[in-house]
C-alpha cells in the first residue's frame, strides 16, 4: 500500500472519530404551515411566519435541518382544509403549524385526529378545543385570562374613567375573549359599558359606528377590532380621549399607517418578548416582531423539541415539554392543551416607536 493511502485513510478514521457523537443523522424535519399568505389575516400572518423563518434558521445553523412548507390558507376554513391535506398526503410533513385566525384553524382539528398528525396552532388558545383533540393538538395562542391584570392595572391607574364603549371583532376566540375580561374588569372597577358594536366585518365603516358611540359620552374607548379605519374615524371625529386596545392596534406601526394623532392616546396591551428575541428579530428582518411573532417562533421550537425527543410519537413527548420561551414559559405538562404562559404588559406608541408603560 502506497504511504499517501495509508495517511489518508488514517487522516479518515482519525476524523471520524474525533466527529461529535450527537451529530443530527435522522433525516430532515418536515414541518408544513397553514396560514393565510393571502386574505384577512395576511398582514397578521407575516410576522407569526417570519417569526417561523427565524426558528427553521437557528436550527438549521445548529445542525438540526428543518424544512418549512408553507401553503396559503387565504384564511378560509375549506382551504384550511385543502392545505393541510396537501401537507400531509404529498409533502409527507412531520407536523402542522397552523398559523392563521381560529376559525380558520378550527377545521383541521377533527383532521389533525383522524391522521394522527401533530398540529399546533397559534390561536384557539381556549381549553374547549382540547376536548375536540385526541391528544394531537396543542395551541401556542396567548392565553389572554393572563391579561386580565394588566387591564386591572390600567383602571387602578385611571379612576376618573368611569364609562367606556368597546368595539369588539365578533368572533368566539380573540374578540369574544377580549370582550368578556374587558367587561368583567370594568365592572369590579366601577366603571359602566355604555355602548358595545360586534361585527365580524374585517373592516367595517367605523365613521357613523364612532358617532353613535361617541354620543353615549364614554371616557375610554376600548377596541379589540381593525385598528386602521377606527382610528381615521375617531380623528375625525374629533374625540381625543384615551383608547385602551388589544395588541393587533400594532397593525398601524406594522403597516406604517398615518392615522394622525390618535395613536398618540392609545394604550395597547401586549405579550411582553425578551430583548434577545426581539434582536434577532430585527436584526434578520429590518422590522419590529409585531403580531405575535413570537407564537411562530416557539411553534417550530415545540415541534422540533417534540420530534427530536420521539420521532413516531411527537404528541406524546410534547405532553412532557417545559421550557422558557421568549414570551413567558411554554409548558405542556398541565392537563390544558394550550401551553403558551405570556407575560404582559402596556404599551403606548411614542415616535412610531413602542413603549412599555407597565
Amino acid at each position: 500500500m502506497r504511504a499517501s493511502t495509508l495517511l489518508s485513510i488514517l487522516c479518515s478514521i482519525t476524523a471520524a472519530w474525533l466527529a461529535p457523537r450527537d451529530a443530527y443523522s435522522d433525516p430532515p424535519i418536515k414541518i408544513g404551515v397553514v396560514s393565510g399568505l393571502t386574505g384577512i389575516a395576511a398582514k397578521w400572518n407575516h410576522f407569526q411566519n417570519n417569526g417561523i423563518r427565524l426558528a427553521q434558521e437557528e436550527y438549521n445553523s445548529a445542525g438540526i435541518p428543518v424544512e418549512v412548507i408553507f401553503e396559503d390558507s387565504q384564511t378560509m376554513g375549506a382551504k384550511s382544509i385543502s392545505a393541510f391535506n396537501k401537507l400531509i398526503e404529498f409533502d409527507r410533513v412531520d407536523g402542522v403549524i397552523g398559523a392563521d385566525f381560529g376559525f380558520a384553524v378550527a377545521p383541521l382539528i377533527p383532521l389533525a385526529n383522524r391522521r394522527a398528525k401533530l398540529l399546533v396552532t397559534l390561536s384557539l388558545p381556549q381549553d374547549t378545543y382540547c376536548q375536540k383533540s385526541n391528544g394531537y393538538f396543542f395551541s401556542l395562542a396567548s392565553q389572554f385570562e393572563l391579561s386580565r391584570p394588566t387591564f386591572e392595572a390600567y383602571f387602578a391607574k385611571h379612576p376618573e374613567i368611569k364609562r367606556a364603549a368597546m368595539f369588539i371583532f365578533d368572533d368566539p376566540e380573540w374578540g369574544a375573549s377580549y370582550q368578556a375580561i374587558w367587561s368583567d374588569v370594568a365592572a369590579k372597577a366601577g366603571v359602566s359599558i355604555v355602548n358595545t358594536f360586534l361585527s365580524n366585518d374585517p373592516n367595517p365603516d367605523f365613521r357613523s359606528i364612532v358617532l353613535r358611540s361617541l354620543a353615549k359620552k364614554p371616557d375610554l374607548l376600548m377596541l379589540a377590532h381593525e385598528p386602521i379605519t377606527f382610528s381615521k374615524a375617531v380623528a375625525a371625529s374629533g374625540y381625543r380621549g384615551p383608547i385602551l386596545s388589544a395588541n393587533n392596534y400594532l397593525e398601524v406601526l406594522a403597516g406604517h399607517e398615518d392615522v394622525g394623532e390618535i395613536s398618540r392616546h392609545v394604550t395597547i396591551a401586549d405579550p411582553i418578548v425578551r430583548d434577545e428575541f426581539a434582536n434577532a428579530y430585527r436584526a434578520r428582518f429590518h422590522e419590529p416582531p409585531f403580531l405575535e411573532a413570537y407564537s411562530g417562533y416557539e411553534a417550530v421550537r415545540v415541534v422540533v423539541k417534540a420530534l427530536l425527543a420521539d420521532r413516531v410519537h411527537p404528541h406524546t413527548a410534547l405532553r412532557a415539554l417545559r421550557y422558557q420561551g421568549v414570551a413567558g414559559e411554554i409548558d405542556f405538562t398541565g392537563p390544558s392543551c394550550a401551553g403558551n404562559h405570556t407575560r404582559w404588559g402596556l404599551f403606548q406608541i411614542e415616535n412610531g416607536s413602542l413603549l412599555r408603560i407597565e
